[in-house]
């Protein structure tokens, strides 16, 4: 009897850990890529500015992919590998200061309006369709202000992981 229950651990164990490298495996595919001024449609108007009147030379960013890495340091270590391609082929970030916030695709874009969920993130529209939302899961958001170090916040979080501008990690612990 020892036996067979030894035989479905490590059977389990093994199908566990192809499953996390598998899904490791699989590339991010990025969807969509671009500023806040181009998503939120407020912000085109006018209504609210940064560094023109003054307030902040930050600029927030937004990128939808489709499957990032489980885990945390994996998701840090994805931006930290592909940061030169994102400049490259999107201009993120074209400024000293930046918030980047990748969201998950999940289920697709929906129509708002048609939705009865009310945390729903909206993009500014791209085609004829109305369905421009994602429900809100935010994956990683990246925090960087000219000077300091970069900030790693995930959704759900209070702590968060930084590099100092050494190059050295570490997690630093919010206290309620």
């Amino acid at each position: 009897m020892r036996c067979k229950k030894d035989k479905i651990f490590y059977g389990i164990l093994i199908i566990l850990i192809s499953g996390y490298f598998l899904w490791n495996l699989r590339p991010v595919k990025i969807i969509r890529a671009g500023g806040y001024l181009d998503y939120d449609p407020r912000f085109s108007q006018g209504l609210f500015r940064g560094s023109e009147r003054g307030f902040s030379d930050k600029i927030y960013y937004d990128i939808i992919v489709d499957h990032m890495p489980l885990t945390e340091w994996g998701r840090i270590h994805w931006y930290l590998d592909h940061k030169d391609e994102l400049k490259k082929k999107y201009n993120i970030p074209a400024s000293t200061s930046y918030y980047i916030t990748f969201w998950d695709i999940g289920g697709g874009f929906i129509d708002g309006d048609k939705s009865g969920d009310g945390d729903l993130a909206c993009f500014a529209k791209v085609d004829d369709s109305n369905e421009n939302c994602l429900e809100k899961n935010s994956l990683l958001s990246v925090n960087f202000d000219k000077g300091r170090w970069v900030e790693f916040h995930f959704n759900g979080c209070d702590n968060y992981w930084y590099i100092k501008p050494n190059g050295r990690p570490g997690l630093f612990y919010k206290t309620r």
